[in-house]
């Protein structure tokens, strides 16, 4: 269990009732660290009411902990007293929790999170609906492709000399995994399509992507493999990145590990780990990042550093299958540090969203409207 101490407890009591006062800055500075932002997750349901009913044994256990870390039994007296300051506000959590989803739940009760679900397109033009209640596919495929709720598609590697295509097309709040059949291993986001060989037969592995996936690419130095976008092409021989290839969007090629070279806008750009290319109409930039960011999704989860609360949006909207508004455009221009797990109750994603960005959100069905507060 993390340890907290009085003072993250303190600010993160200020982020939830007195965010007007602090500074982009301070914020951004404090949710830096992962265990804040855990912290504030926590506490997201916590009502002011139920804080002051108990402020008195709060402040009483931090003075406590204050002596204590003068006295000649430091560690011993940290340990406990710092226990029974968690005791009195997790008992505060899961009051406020409970609230917060009675209050939310007639509002919120349709809108749930994705799922692993999709599209297979066969060569033959036969679609399969990919979801946890299907484990048989037609027997036209039955020994070159093998379905799995829980680890996808995996197609065999002796499958003949015929380039035949396969589409994955996943929904609006649809995941899917499949490993192809060279070993290749792909994730394919929401509202994203994959077109590739059942097997490949060239001198060259090419791979077409609508939307965004992360490869794990199997090594083969004498057929390199290429994700084409509609604006990129992307050489690999062995190495994990990510491509964001949305329409009407910036695309985003982050690399992990590896190398690759990237082709767009008349250029070559050679990706090293921990960087990211940033492909817009007019231009082609690259910069270093935090690859981690721009793969959690694939992993369960979503992490903001510094990203524009537009951005932010766009991945709720994909994912939660709902439409969100803003009442004043600016609000998509606020930053916005922090992350959830990705099948995390849309309230709590929201209530973390007002409280370290300082607005509120109304829930209309499948519609939410963001304002200031």
């Amino acid at each position: 269990m993390i340890e907290y101490t009085p003072e993250d407890y303190e600010f993160a009591l200020r982020i939830l009732h007195h965010r007007e006062d602090l500074t982009e800055e301070e914020v951004s500075r404090w949710m830096d660290e992962p265990e804040h932002l855990e912290l504030l997750r926590e506490m997201a349901f916590v009502r002011m009411s139920q804080y002051e009913e108990n402020r008195e044994e709060i402040i009483l256990g931090k003075r406590r902990l204050n002596r204590a870390l003068h006295g000649t039994r430091r560690l011993w007296v940290m340990g406990s007293v710092a226990a029974s300051i968690l005791i009195i506000l997790g008992g505060l959590f899961q009051i406020g929790m409970i609230g917060g989803r009675l209050r939310g739940s007639t509002e919120v009760a349709a809108i749930t999170p994705g799922s692993n679900k999709a599209q297979l397109i066969l060569s033959d033009g036969a679609i399969v609906d990919l979801h946890a209640a299907v484990r048989q596919l037609p027997l036209s495929v039955t020994g070159i492709i093998r379905n799995d709720s829980l680890e996808g598609l995996k197609y065999s590697g002796n499958v003949g000399m015929k380039e035949e295509y396969n589409v994955l097309q996943t929904p609006v709040g649809g995941f899917y995994h499949l490993e192809l059949s060279d070993g290749t291993r792909v994730w394919l986001n929401a509202c994203s399509e994959l077109r590739y060989p059942v097997s490949f037969v060239r001198k060259e592995r090419r791979v077409m992507l609508k939307g965004e996936a992360y490869f794990q690419v199997s090594r083969d130095s004498l057929r390199p493999f290429y994700v084409q976008t509609s604006r990129q092409n992307i050489r690999v021989l062995g190495t994990s990145f990510n491509v964001r290839s949305y329409p009407a969007d910036q695309e985003y090629t982050t690399l992990e590990s590896g190398c690759v070279s990237v082709h767009c806008l008349g250029q070559d750009c050679l990706l090293r780990p921990g960087e990211q290319l940033r492909l817009s109409d007019t231009s082609v930039v690259i910069v270093p990042v935090r690859s981690e960011n721009y793969i959690g999704w694939k992993n369960q989860s979503w992490v903001y550093d510094n990203c524009m609360l537009k951005e932010v949006f766009k991945d709720l909207e994909r994912w939660y299958n709902v439409q969100i508004e803003l009442e004043d455009e600016s609000i998509g221009l606020r930053h916005f540090t922090g992350n959830f797990r990705r099948y995390d109750n849309i309230n709590t994603v929201l209530e973390m969203i007002g409280l370290v960005a300082h607005v509120k959100y109304k829930v209309e069905g499948r519609e939410i409207v963001f304002s200031w507060k």
